[in-house]
């Protein structure tokens, strides 16, 4: 079974529309933001506000393409999957838990690279990364709890959707499985400042997307690769979760580490990519399972 053997009503998606969606509701919210604050002349807490906005960005958008299912006779259902049976989840820790630590090699050892050739730049990217809001072990209570929803709970569920769920989806429509999971983990690794790491990390949930044919995997592994972040973040500063690479010194001083761990992680991602890698002719999830639900 192919995407050709069936009615596929991604077809009718357009990923440019998702896109351009985004960047509106982001553009309509953040001119309200600053008229309301214009006017009114308050201050807005910078570690809520940002945490807020995520929320009514990717809730607005995540909606909006509700309605485009239910315009083009897409069925969430199909979308999810079942609640997966007997799946080895000890495995999946795993994965994750190498994962991360790849992504964490790749932040060292890209920006190492960039360092030596733009300086600049890779001060800025820092100087964003150590300033977004994740949970502080100084910041108040309510500030916490907020962020490691959004980080925890939010942020897998609707960026896994969006991504996986609908992109990936739509592109293996277009163009195959193949090039729908590469391109949109491309896409989804340059929307964060960690392209690589985040790019493969895109890849390895695409796969476990296509592999057990429900979002439930991926958006629990990407749930607990957040909270692990989250959680070396707290224990490593106390103060902001990339406290090993928050400045240029510690940069250049840990490059090794980077080096060090890519050596080690990257031959154990490439064996489970290589073990997994979806055929050329396979079928997106959605089709699966509308297939095994009308047979």
């Amino acid at each position: 079974m192919t995407d050709q053997t069936l009615d596929n009503p991604f077809r009718k998606l357009k990923v440019r529309n998702l896109l351009l969606r985004g960047l509106l509701i982001s553009l309509s919210l953040g001119f309200a933001l600053g008229f309301v604050q214009g006017i009114t002349g308050l201050e807005f807490n910078n570690q809520v506000v940002p945490l807020i906005l995520y929320i009514l960005i990717f809730g607005l958008l995540c909606l909006w393409e509700l309605a485009d299912f239910k315009r083009f006779g897409i069925n969430l259902k199909y979308v999810v999957g079942r609640v997966p049976k007997n799946h080895r989840w000890l495995q999946t820790v795993g994965l994750v838990i190498l994962t991360i630590l790849f992504s964490l090699s790749a932040f060292l050892v890209s920006f190492y690279l960039l360092l030596l050739v733009a300086p600049s730049f890779v001060e800025g990217v820092i100087r964003q990364v150590t300033t977004n809001p994740s949970p502080r072990s100084s910041a108040p209570l309510f500030d916490n709890l907020l962020a490691a929803m959004v980080y925890v709970v939010i942020g897998p569920i609707a960026e896994e959707f969006l991504f996986r769920g609908i992109i990936l989806q739509r592109w293996a429509a277009k163009w195959g499985i193949r090039s729908a999971l590469v391109i949109s983990s491309l896409l989804f690794g340059i929307l964060h400042a960690n392209v690589l790491g985040l790019s493969i990390f895109g890849i390895i949930m695409g796969v476990l997307y296509i592999k057990t044919r429900t979002l439930i995997v991926p958006m629990a592994s990407h749930a607990l690769n957040n909270f692990l972040a989250v959680t070396m973040g707290l224990f490593s500063s106390g103060s902001n979760p990339t406290s090993s690479v928050n400045s240029l010194e510690q940069l250049r001083s840990n490059w090794w580490l980077g080096v060090l761990l890519m050596l080690v992680t990257l031959p154990l991602l490439v064996r489970f990519l290589s073990q997994n890698w979806p055929r050329r002719d396979a079928a997106a999830p959605y089709l699966i399972n509308a297939f095994q639900d009308e047979a």
